[in-house]
């Protein structure tokens, strides 16, 4: 982390810190610690190039195919308060870690209605990740619950942390050219994991999540994503849900019995 943003980070620590104390809590064993937490089976993750609707249809279409005779694993989806994280059940193990900010889009298929996925941005890339669920009105639960998390997250930015500005790109293009003049570089990334493609085991992406950076570097990047979002985007407090409207799947009765999550077996 280069020392103008490790200033910024400081200055991030130092104004009212509601997100902050959010990082510094996560360190409980449950799957779940009191969070919206959802039943589901995780089939996988595709790099996709567009946020098209006709894009992401193709890509659950594939999964749909390709797992139709396999035995489903149990996971669990839970939405932080921050990020959103995928467990195996049984081991309670994290197989994925995706920061709020880094989320594009998020939508129950209308093709396939049980099916929920979301695409984010992953080291220049977009990644789809798709999940099955056994009713539709949970796979619509799960991107009302995730988009109102996304909402309250840049509503609570925006009234603690706006004011504070992002690192110019100058900035970063510096830290690039002093590493590279000392001999050093840039975060490697796992080999065999430079580019996600579909197939790529639940065990992979648990080794992929551990080459994640620190939350200093996610609160960073949260800023800098927020601010982008708050100068380029006409609602930027709202994330993509595509043909589903956020508002319409709350007012929705038998949509709102699934927007709790459900129970925790002990």
């Amino acid at each position: 982390m280069s020392f103008s943003n490790f200033q910024l980070v400081q200055s991030i620590r130092k104004s009212p810190a509601v997100l902050w104390g959010k990082f510094s809590k996560d360190k409980a064993s449950s799957l779940s610690r009191g969070d919206p937490f959802f039943k589901l089976h995780y089939l996988g993750v595709e790099k996709v190039y567009s946020l098209q609707i006709e894009h992401t249809h193709d890509v659950v279409q594939n999964f749909m195919i390709s797992t139709k005779d396999k035995v489903y694993k149990d996971h669990a989806l839970v939405i932080r308060p921050r990020y959103v994280e995928v467990k195996d059940i049984a081991t309670g193990c994290q197989i994925t870690k995706t920061y709020l900010h880094d989320i594009a889009y998020c939508t129950a298929d209308t093709v396939y209605p049980n099916v929920f996925l979301y695409i984010c941005k992953h080291k220049g890339q977009l990644l789809c990740r798709v999940f099955l669920c056994k009713k539709a009105e949970k796979a619509k639960a799960i991107t009302a619950c995730l988009a109102s998390n996304f909402e309250k997250a840049f509503s609570d930015w925006r009234k603690h942390y706006s004011e504070i500005k992002p690192i110019p790109e100058d900035d970063e293009a510096e830290k690039k050219t002093s590493l590279q003049s000392q001999g050093g570089s840039e975060p490697q990334q796992i080999p065999g994991h430079a580019k996600m493609e579909r197939g790529d085991s639940t065990e992979d992406e648990a080794k992929l999540s551990h080459s994640l950076g620190s939350d200093d570097e996610a609160e960073l990047q949260m800023h800098q994503e927020f601010h982008r979002r708050l100068s380029s985007t006409k609602a930027p407090h709202r994330l993509d849900t595509g043909q589903h409207d956020v508002d319409e799947l709350v007012a929705d009765h038998s949509v709102q019995q699934f927007m709790m999550g459900d129970e925790e077996e002990d």
